[in-house]
């Protein structure tokens, strides 16, 4: 089942993120999808409409660095937000 709200699919991204590096699956194009997703949240976009029109293209022309530093952002926000939903939720992290 696809999740429509905004914590629904942060909640879909958020599994799917831990699973590759749980199972340390390459898979880039995933792993880009997931960073776009999470910077359009973090700006308070709607994710419906985000995941909906995202095109890998938006990563054409970004320096190696940039991509570094913000796939490093990306691990960290990840591993607060699991934190995050692990108290919510009243599970130990």
């Amino acid at each position: 089942m696809v999740s429509t709200s905004d914590d629904g699919i942060l909640t879909e991204y958020m599994v799917s993120y831990w699973s590759m590096k749980h199972e340390k699956l390459d898979r880039p194009t995933k792993l880009l999808e997931t960073l776009h997703i999470v910077e359009r949240y973090r700006a308070g976009e709607d994710l419906r409409t985000a995941r909906t029109t995202y095109d890998h293209a938006v990563w054409n022309g970004v320096p190696v660095s940039e991509m570094d530093r913000r796939l490093a952002d990306l691990d960290q926000f990840m591993r607060d937000l699991v934190r995050e939903r692990a108290a919510q939720w009243g599970q130990p992290h």
